[in-house]
């Protein structure tokens, strides 16, 4: 969920009161935007970023939102996504990725084009 997510999610807010964030004085009332899919890439929280680590042990991503605006449905497309995979390799076990994947990138989606398998 954190490395390729299939649209850009994006947070309106309006500061609430001044603050200094990094080298930019945000005043109260200005509107900011806080894009998720570039905050699962910080590297200043994710030791190599932009690698696909399936057992990373410290992933805080974003995918499903963070606080009061945390996703509700997460537990369930966890749960599907486990099942799926799970069954997946159960009724192919000889599955293989063929070739590295093609990847779509830009500022709307990070997401495979394509990922050529064997079985």
């Amino acid at each position: 969920m954190r490395y390729a997510q299939t649209n850009v999610q994006a947070n309106l807010r309006v500061v609430t009161e001044d603050v200094e964030l990094g080298d930019v004085l945000l005043r109260e009332g200005d509107a900011v935007m806080a894009v998720n899919s570039s905050a699962n890439h910080d590297d200043a929280v994710f030791d190599a970023p932009d690698r696909l680590d399936l057992d990373r042990s410290h992933n805080p991503h974003l995918a499903f939102d963070h606080g009061l605006h945390y996703c509700v449905g997460a537990p369930l497309a966890r749960v599907q996504l486990q099942e799926a995979v799970a069954g997946l390799l159960r009724r192919l076990p000889t599955l293989r990725a063929a070739a590295p994947p093609a990847w779509k990138t830009g500022l709307k989606t990070r997401a495979p084009r394509s990922l050529p398998v064997t079985w």
